[in-house]
C-alpha cells in the first residue's frame, strides 16, 4: 500500500511532554509514559500497510530518544513546519501528497486500524478516528486542503464538531470508522494501567 502515514512526535523532555499529567506523577514519569507510547504507536505503524512511514519531530530534533526511535524503525524524519497544529499537520500531509497523520498519545491505536483507514482512502476522501473527549487521534485526506485545519480550536471538546462542519463546507465524504480515546489525565494514565500492566511509576 502506497499511503504514506506521518506520526507527529517531540523530544520527551521532562516538563514539556504529557503536562497535564505532571501534577499527578510528575514530569519524569510523565516523559517515560511518553516514550513508551511513541515507541507502541512506532511499532503499531510499521506494523501496519501504511508506506512510507514518517516521523515529524517538534522541538529538539536530535534527541537520544528519537535518534534511537529512528534507528530502531528506519523511519523517515522531517521537522514540523508552521506555527499552529493546524497549519503544521496541512503542511506535513501537504508535503507528502496525502495521507494518514496520527500522534503518539493514543493506546487505542492498532495495525489492523491503521490500514482500515488507508484503505478509506481508496474510496473516500478523508478519513478520522474521533476520540472520546471531542477531538480525533487520526486525520487521513487525499488531497489536503487549508480549510480543514483552519479555526479550529485545537485542544478542545470541538475539535471533531469543527472538523465535520469544514468537511461539509468542502463537500469532502469522509468516514469515522471507529472512536477512541487517548491518553491525556490522570484519569486516562489508571485506563492505560489497567489495560496494558506495563507502565509502572519510577
Amino acid at each position: 500500500m502506497s499511503t504514506p502515514l506521518i506520526i507527529f512526535a517531540k523530544a520527551p523532555e521532562p516538563g514539556h511532554v504529557k503536562t497535564r499529567l505532571i501534577p499527578a506523577i510528575g514530569k519524569e514519569n510523565a516523559a517515560r509514559l511518553y516514550c513508551e507510547l511513541l515507541d507502541y504507536t512506532l511499532s503499531e505503524a510499521m506494523s501496519s500497510d501504511c508506506f512510507p512511514v514518517y516521523l515529524y519531530t517538534a522541538g529538539e530534533h536530535n534527541h537520544p530518544f528519537l535518534d534511537e526511535m529512528m534507528q530502531k524503525y528506519s523511519l523517515i524524519h522531517r521537522e514540523q513546519q508552521g506555527t499552529g497544529l493546524g497549519e503544521r499537520m496541512y503542511n506535513a500531509l501537504a508535503e507528502v501528497g496525502g495521507g494518514v497523520l496520527i500522534g503518539s498519545d493514543c493506546p487505542d491505536i492498532t495495525a489492523d486500524l491503521l490500514t482500515q483507514c488507508a484503505n478509506v482512502l481508496t474510496c473516500k476522501d478523508g478519513v478520522f478516528l474521533p476520540t472520546e473527549d471531542g477531538g480525533y487521534a487520526l486525520v487521513g485526506v487525499k488531497k489536503p486542503h487549508k480549510a480543514l485545519f483552519e479555526g479550529v480550536h485545537w485542544s478542545t471538546d470541538r475539535v471533531m464538531m469543527q472538523t465535520r462542519e469544514r468537511l461539509r463546507l468542502l463537500n469532502y465524504t469522509w468516514k469515522e470508522p471507529k472512536v477512541l480515546w487517548d491518553l491525556d489525565c490522570p484519569e486516562d494514565l489508571e485506563r492505560y494501567i489497567k489495560s496494558r500492566q506495563s507502565f509502572t511509576m519510577s
